[in-house]
């Protein structure tokens, strides 16, 4: 009996400690639609923003309007920041020119704005809480 109850104890202890999560909306605005091709959409954290192929989570979602919603579910409470971009030719990578800028249209959470590079972590971060919902607005550019 003893260890029926200290096991059940171990497990509440356990269910107590399980990892929190929140859930992240990103509404990006400034698709071309007539390009087609794929929203590509990343969650960062501090450490790898915004490296491509080092997101935390990411999302590719077929182009079908002007303005898209991307939903993160169970992301664990934290720190984040979004980027994202129209993957034209659908191939999984941003385009750049010859100094490195983007020739795919993209932006960052915050509607944090690129200048001579992407935007520090500070401008397109989010918290993500426990049990809520978080909205954040991406505008392609």
């Amino acid at each position: 009996m003893k260890q029926l109850l200290f096991g059940i104890a171990i497990f509440f202890c356990a269910a107590s400690h399980a990892q929190q999560t929140g859930r992240l909306v990103v509404v990006v605005k400034g698709i071309d639609k007539a390009k087609g091709g794929e929203l590509a959409t990343g969650l960062f954290t501090k450490d790898n923003f915004p490296k491509s192929g080092q997101q935390l989570k990411g999302i590719y979602s077929p182009i079908t309007a002007d303005q898209m919603q991307v939903v993160f579910e169970q992301v664990p409470v934290g720190t984040y920041a979004v980027a994202a971009y129209q993957d034209t030719d659908g191939d999984h990578k941003l385009k750049t020119n010859l100094v490195g800028y983007p020739t795919e249209p993209m932006g960052f959470s915050r509607d944090a704005r690129i200048k001579l590079g992407p935007p520090s972590f500070s401008d397109a971060a989010l918290t993500i809480t426990a049990d809520q919902t978080v909205t954040t607005s991406v505008t392609l550019r």
